[in-house]
């Protein structure tokens, strides 16, 4: 196989050769690139996919220490989105988010962290054995949505946390809505307290592609930026970015090591190596993502019963930018919930959207969008039809006007501790020994070490009646620390 079509993507062309060279396979993979495959699975995703299913053989480089085409496809996406150095991950933008927190953080040190991090940022904390400093974040409620950390609430709590060791701090750009805050301010108040700055940029790597999208983690100074490359980018799922501002760092390395596998799969990297070329080809496409974003807005804004937020989204505590290829689009005025709008959605019309919450639906628009819009138009249109507008829009509890719960352990303490099931209604007043995480948008309402009170249950019932979940519950069982 000729390298043709490959210019550009070192990591690609070099599977592609491999697979044209003819060897005999007595390594791993045991499917021997597609001759021992379940038949029925072979012809469902044809030769090349088990072609290009490789392992660590010459001229294809280790992700572990890479010297070779994986090194040179690391050096062009650092290249493309401005870093000093940067890491292909196969674990997700949780792989990136994790190793920052083990190599930065540790035992007892301090974490600064919006209270709305994702469940990965949790988890970071029970692996590293970090104290979390949360970080309140408000939120709208006429639109249900989630705001972002303002600049002033960042700049208090690390006055009050200012001491000899510097705690790190994760902020989360853009949320899951597309909303994001100040950030190149919020950096530079961190940097000017001596702190290193990680940011969750899960949901941006597609930011560096125009100017009409929101400023990317790395152009605001952060330190750290990890990216879900297969979130917007054309990326396979699982495959991320974690891109550093210098480079060199060798407890970054170190510590993915620790959180990564050590027989990555060649179709995720290489899938990272496309995903960055295209990419870059593409930057007009991505403008006209932009703009076709605003223009859906107004246009299902004209619909009874349906408005998608634009400007308005300024209104939103913390929030300075958005980005428009993330369409919300609420849905209280028909009387329904966004779980029963995507359901509807999902079954009449063939739409399958991003998420749905209890006022919300939220859809992720890409190049590949830009000939459906019509028939997203079409299937909106008809949901509002078929809903009464002469219903009353409901009213329901919503975990981001929940109380901050009073901690009484760390995360690590709570979740090496012994521990017990015990119905909802025995769980007020004891301390949770797992993370409570309404997915999606992945935001825990309760954190190991942190006291269950009524109001974070009554809330968890409704969600569980408005037809959300939780991953992990056992049904109308909670997992809480022993003898508390």
């Amino acid at each position: 196989m000729e390298d043709i079509g490959f210019k550009g993507v070192p990591l690609l062309a070099a599977l592609a050769r491999h697979a044209g060279e003819g060897y005999l396979s007595f390594h791993t993979p045991g499917h021997k690139q597609g001759a021992g495959a379940f038949s029925e699975w072979h012809s469902l995703l044809g030769d090349m996919v088990f072609q290009l299913d490789l392992t660590e053989l010459p001229g294809l480089d280790n992700l572990q220490d890479p010297q070779g085409v994986i090194g040179e496809a690391q050096d062009r996406a650092a290249a493309y989105f401005g870093a000093g150095e940067t890491f292909f991950l196969v674990n997700g933008t949780t792989a990136g988010i994790l190793a920052v927190m083990l190599a930065v953080s540790g035992p007892g040190k301090k974490v600064v962290l919006p209270r709305v991090s994702h469940q990965s940022v949790i988890n970071g904390l029970i692996l590293s054995g970090a104290k979390p400093v949360y970080l309140p974040v408000e939120y709208s409620p006429d639109l249900g949505l989630l705001g972002q950390v303002e600049t002033c609430r960042l700049e208090s709590i690390l006055i009050e946390e200012d001491n000899k060791e510097k705690p790190l701090v994760v902020l989360l750009h853009p949320n899951y809505y597309g909303l994001a805050g100040d950030l190149g301010q919020q950096v530079k108040t961190a940097h000017r307290q001596g702190c290193v700055v990680l940011v969750d940029e899960a949901h941006g790597a597609h930011f560096v592609a125009s100017d009409l999208f929101p400023v990317t983690a790395l152009q605001a100074g952060a330190d750290f930026a990890a990216q879900g490359a297969h979130k917007v980018l054309a990326a396979f799922t699982q495959a991320a970015f974690l891109h550093c501002r210098e480079e060199g760092d060798q407890r970054i390395r170190d510590a993915l090591r620790l959180v990564q596998s050590s027989s990555p799969s060649y179709l995720l990297l290489a899938s990272l190596d496309a995903a960055r070329y295209q990419c870059e080809q593409e930057e007009e496409q991505w403008e006209a993502v932009a703009h076709l974003g605003h223009k859906l807005r107004l246009e299902i804004s004209r619909i009874p019963g349906l408005f998608a937020p634009g400007s308005e989204l300024f209104e939103v505590p913390g929030v300075c930018e958005y980005d428009p290829s993330r369409l919300i689009v609420n849905v209280r005025e028909l009387g329904i919930t966004g779980f029963e709008a995507a359901d509807w959605l999902c079954s009449r019309k063939r739409i399958l959207v991003e998420m749905a919450d209890l006022y919300n639906v939220v859809l992720i628009l890409g190049p590949a969008s830009l000939g459906n819009a019509d028939l997203m138009m079409d299937g909106f249109s008809s949901l509002a039809a078929a809903c009464s507008t002469s219903r009353k829009s409901r009213s329901a509890p919503d975990f981001r006007g929940l109380p901050l719960p009073q901690q009484l352990l760390t995360p690590r303490e709570a979740f090496f501790a012994d521990f017990s099931l015990v119905p909802l209604d025995s769980a007020p007043g004891k301390i949770a020994a797992e993370v409570i995480t309404p997915y999606p948008p992945g935001v825990p309402v309760l954190c190991p070490g942190e006291r269950i009170d009524g109001e974070v249950l009554d809330f968890l019932r409704e969600w569980e009646r408005a037809g959300g979940s939780w991953p992990g519950r056992k049904k109308g069982l909670i997992r809480i620390v022993a003898g508390s």
